[in-house]
């Protein structure tokens, strides 16, 4: 059964530039990568490796205690340094000269027939292969499996995708189902749960189409999930209600109420490192939008430049144009072209100068309260957005629960007055934190 979510928007979906070419394997060369050290939630990586060294595809050139970084090519190790970084700023990075080989470490993963191995060793073979949420978190996948040991009894592939141009997890649903659906069954187990089921928008319906016969002809004990074609429904939150009718509570999390979710290209990251001995050193990223001359989904190693990848796929048609890491809801906007791609970027989007919509002056609010039917937080941005106005004493903002905010946009979209109330939530909850920290 699936439940009916609050709020959200419908979307113009803008996917057919991408959804229906193939995937290009590896057709994207880089000269170099720069592996960046904070590539995941928490702490950043150390290097393994200094400038000189020679590496080979999947060797370990960067750890911290929650993950590790391999080379996504083999080279040699040109530089540790500074390189922008795609959440902003800079960030110190292993830059590789990539030498054209591929060729693999020699003490790389051996593959496993993954039904022999405990809990604790597919955990622990997940950790070793540095594999991180590949949907926007980038929270590290093993901590996550032993928070949810014990705890959750349903392991949900979040697989709706719902940001216009973006279509990574669609084309690997329908090119790699077997093994996405073998990684849902490997987290299942590592997990502890007992059940496991793959949300897919109801709008592919080739893509939930084929999961249910790969499903019936493998004997994959899952359950595939057609969940309502509406935004913000990628979010962890909104998938767990729409799957289970299950309510996440204020500022908790989906192990909060027995279930644990993964993206798509996560769980084939997962069957890629228990099932065939590899490292997360490349993922599948849609270059999509108006901008680019033949959008395409392609597979590439991790820290390839965003130049690169635009590049693979024809270049741009114009040269004033907004290039974004992710979707133009949730998407940041970079300025540097030279900035490489992290294991969570599912997305490169360029846009022209009539998709990205003119800013219109701002309004006097006239009290339709249009954000607060879409918020799917249940919350009042328009509160928000007056409190600010008087003042913004943290109390009343506190009390108004800016923490829940998930900054999707739907707001800021809606507003017939063209108020900014995304950015105003942004700028209430850095008050309220500020505020606690000071206390």
């Amino acid at each position: 059964m699936v439940h009916s979510i609050f709020g959200g928007i419908h979307l113009e979906g803008r996917k057919e530039g991408s959804r229906r070419k193939p995937l290009a394997l590896p057709d994207v060369c880089p000269e170099r990568v720069a592996l960046a050290l904070r590539m995941h939630a928490g702490q950043a990586c150390t290097p393994l490796v200094k400038v000189g060294d020679k590496v080979a595809l999947g060797q370990p050139v960067a750890e911290s205690e929650q993950t590790v970084i391999h080379a996504s090519v083999s080279g040699r190790v040109a530089a540790i340094e500074d390189r922008p970084h795609p959440w902003g700023g800079v960030c110190p990075a292993v830059v590789i000269e990539n030498d054209g080989c591929d060729t693999p470490w020699q003490q790389g993963f051996s593959a496993e027939n993954w039904q022999d191995l405990s809990e604790s060793d597919l955990v622990e073979r997940i950790a070793a292969c540095g594999i991180v949420g590949m949907g926007g978190a980038a929270f590290p996948t093993a901590d996550k499996l032993r928070a949810a040991r014990g705890r959750v009894g349903t392991v949900i592939v979040n697989a709706a995708e719902s940001e216009p141009y973006i279509t990574a997890d669609h084309r690997l649903l329908l090119e790699r189902s077997e093994a996405v659906l073998t990684g849902l069954c490997i987290l299942k187990k590592a997990a502890g749960a007992k059940h496991a089921v793959a949300a897919v928008e109801g709008n592919k319906l080739n893509a939930v189409e084929g999961l249910e016969r790969t499903a019936r002809r493998k004997g994959i004990d899952c359950r595939v999930c057609a969940v309502p074609s509406r935004y913000p429904l990628g979010s962890e939150k909104q998938v767990v209600k729409a799957v289970t009718g299950k309510e996440i509570p204020s500022e908790g999390v989906a192990i909060d109420v027995g279930c644990v979710v993964f993206n798509a290209a996560t769980a084939y990251a997962v069957y890629q490192a228990v099932v065939e001995g590899r490292a997360l050193t490349h993922r599948v990223v849609t270059v999509g939008g108006g901008a680019v001359v033949r959008p395409r989904n392609l597979w590439v190693p991790v820290g390839t430049s965003l130049n690169d990848l635009i590049q693979a796929a024809g270049g741009l048609r114009e040269s004033e144009v907004r290039v974004l890491t992710g979707g133009p809801m949730t998407g940041r906007v970079q300025t540097d072209l030279n900035t490489p791609i992290l294991k969570s970027t599912n997305g490169v989007t360029c846009l022209l100068n009539w998709e990205q919509g003119q800013r219109k002056p701002e309004r006097d609010c006239i009290r339709c309260g249009r954000c607060v039917a879409v918020c799917p937080m249940h919350l009042m941005p328009i509160l928000v957005a007056k409190e600010l106005k008087l003042g913004g004493d943290p109390a009343e903002l506190a009390r108004l629960h800016t923490e829940d905010c998930m900054a999707c946009g739907c707001c800021s979209y809606i507003c017939p007055a063209h108020i900014p109330l995304v950015e105003r939530m942004a700028q209430a909850r850095n008050i309220v934190q500020g505020e606690e920290r000071e206390v």
